[in-house]
């Protein structure tokens, strides 16, 4: 005679509730992560929008930035940059703001990117408009912040995008000063 292989109904039920449990044990960290990898990923794009910006000021000779936008086609005049999207442009005529792609000017204004905002987090700036010169360094002497913070109520998080006088820009947490990071 032969014996049958398999197994029975009970074993199978078992595996599933174990399954179960260990998959809702770990959703709420599963939740955590995705929160955390949405915040890093766009302080890391502001990072590297700032950067593409002084690049373009250098290698074209001209002044280049970047700024918040409610409609896309300009720059808003806000800090608040979490409306709609954030605006990497070559400042061809000169007067520190994105007036449109293409105006009818000897110089005009080019838009180089355009970033989203992702809907859970809420991005604001210390200044309006951020501009790098030709020689690389910012127009204003004063240091930029660009804060990133998820909206999650429940444990906010943090990341903070500076641009020294220099130039340069770095990510980080808020300092402890400036209340909770994550």
């Amino acid at each position: 005679m032969r014996q049958e292989q398999g197994v029975t109904l009970v074993e199978l039920l078992i595996v599933l509730v174990v399954t179960a449990v260990l998959l809702g044990l770990a959703t709420p960290n599963l939740s955590g992560v995705l929160q955390r990898n949405q915040l890093l990923g766009q302080a890391n794009e502001l990072a590297s929008a700032l950067a593409l910006a002084r690049s373009e000021a250098v290698s074209r000779g001209q002044q280049a930035g970047i700024c918040g936008s409610t409609d896309g086609a300009a720059c808003a005049n806000g800090t608040d940059w979490s409306n709609s999207s954030v605006l990497v442009f070559v400042d061809g005529n000169g007067n520190g703001s994105f007036d449109g792609d293409g105006q009818p000017t000897a110089t005009p204004d080019r838009l180089l990117r355009s970033l989203n905002v992702v809907s859970d987090l809420t991005v604001t700036s210390t200044v309006a408009s951020y501009l790098f010169q030709p020689t690389g360094f910012a127009n204003l002497n004063a240091q930029l912040q660009v804060t990133v913070t998820h909206n999650d109520s429940n444990a906010p998080k943090t990341r903070v995008v500076t641009v020294q006088p220099s130039g340069i820009v770095l990510v980080g947490e808020p300092a402890e000063s400036e209340g909770a990071g994550a």
